[in-house]
């Protein structure tokens, strides 16, 4: 019979919208669209977090903003998509503390999980 062996981890969620992007800090970034999701999943490898995954929203609203919803035909750029990061949490807390300048504002949640391994 396995074993399961607990890792205690800290889960984040970062709340973000599609059409936001990353400021352009060079020619080749302004000619490449730097959705702001996508950024911070690129940072979160760069920084060697243990997980990082994207899940798009399909209705509600956040920070009390307007109630937005998914429609079949139309792309909804202010429908929230979600950043899921997991690792420990002072790694979470370094990532924050390092992208501040983009998380500024962001509605970020942050709560402790367990990661197993068989």
């Amino acid at each position: 019979m396995s074993k399961i062996t607990e890792h205690i981890y800290g889960k984040l969620q970062i709340y973000v919208q599609p059409k936001e992007k990353v400021q352009a800090e060079n020619l080749l970034h302004r000619l490449r669209s730097r959705q702001l999701y996508r950024e911070l999943v690129k940072y979160a490898k760069d920084d060697h977090l243990i997980n990082a995954t994207v899940y798009q929203t399909h209705h509600g609203y956040s920070l009390h903003g307007k109630i937005s919803g998914h429609h079949v035909e139309l792309a909804n750029e202010d429908l929230a998509m979600c950043v899921e990061l997991i690792d420990e949490k002072s790694k979470l807390e370094a990532f924050c503390e390092k992208h501040a300048a983009l998380l500024k504002g962001k509605m970020i949640v942050f709560k402790a999980v367990e990661f197993w391994q068989i």
